[in-house]
């Protein structure tokens, strides 16, 4: 729970599944959180290993983020919770 618990990380994961994705769009993907809130979680999981940060050289400047393997064996956690729920009515 301390890796993956928090506001925001788990729905960070699932939306970086598809591939390495722009802190922008990531964060339009992500309607309910600033981005302030977006970037300290990215950073959290960055520091746990969770995703892997890369900027871009482009004008401007971008950041994409993409999962780790580590971060990829998550989603198995995050399947299972959405089964669950799914079964549940919840």
């Amino acid at each position: 729970m301390r890796i993956l618990g928090g506001k925001w990380k788990a729905s960070i994961l699932w939306h970086l599944q598809a591939g390495p994705t722009r802190f922008n769009a990531l964060s339009r993907e992500l309607g309910g959180a600033s981005k302030k809130m977006i970037a300290e979680r990215l950073k959290e999981m960055e520091e746990t290993g969770l995703v892997t940060r890369q900027v871009v050289a482009t004008k401007p400047v971008a950041v994409t983020y993409e999962l780790t393997p580590f971060g990829h064996s998550a989603l198995g956690i995050l399947e299972s919770l959405h089964d669950w729920c799914v079964d549940h009515d919840v």
